[in-house]
């Protein structure tokens, strides 16, 4: 089932992107084909599990929870067909920033950590490629967040808010120089 699904699939994964046929077929193999049902959780914020996700049909919520005496968790993102979630515990040991929850019925695989490392010996271009693909969805992202923020600041108070941000956004890049 895994195969076929790869065949369908593979050119439409951009975490896929520029791997070769076989190493892409590697890479499933060790994957783990998974199904949940609309509002099952799949990932948990605060729990670690380096596991990388590819949504193969269906849709999923990326949920956060601000605070215990709040109310409702914040729903950050819809993710849908051939998205990838998981990737920042994947590659960094640390709790899941945020929760992911099926909205409707998905299937996906799943890479595990070790099962990655194991492929990864035989196919060490395949790994640098999906990290490389990694890195550029998630520079995306922050792109994205970005633009969003500047938007939000540039409202009410912008210049205090905009002084704010750049301190946490300095802070945060002299953290990632390691």
């Amino acid at each position: 089932m895994k195969a076929a699904l790869a065949r369908e699939h593979l050119q439409r994964i951009p975490l896929l992107r520029g791997l070769s046929e076989e190493a892409c077929h590697a890479l499933v193999e060790v994957a783990e084909a998974v199904a949940f049902q609309g509002g099952e959780q799949i990932l948990i914020e605060g729990r670690q599990a380096p596991q990388l996700w590819i949504l193969l049909q269906g849709a999923c919520e990326v949920v956060k929870n601000l605070d215990q005496h709040s109310g409702s968790p914040v729903v950050l993102a819809t993710l849908e067909p051939f998205a990838t979630f998981g990737e920042m515990s994947f590659f960094h040991p640390a709790p899941h920033s945020a929760s992911v929850r099926a909205k409707t019925n998905v299937r996906l695989l799943r890479l595990t950590r070790a099962a990655f490392e194991r492929v990864a010996e035989e196919h060490p271009g395949m790994a640098y490629k999906v990290a490389l693909n990694t890195m550029s969805s998630l520079a995306d992202r922050l792109r994205r967040m970005d633009q969003w923020v500047a938007e939000l600041l540039a409202g009410k108070d912008g210049t205090a808010r905009v002084q704010e941000w750049a301190k946490l956004r300095e802070q945060l890049f002299n953290g990632w120089m390691l």
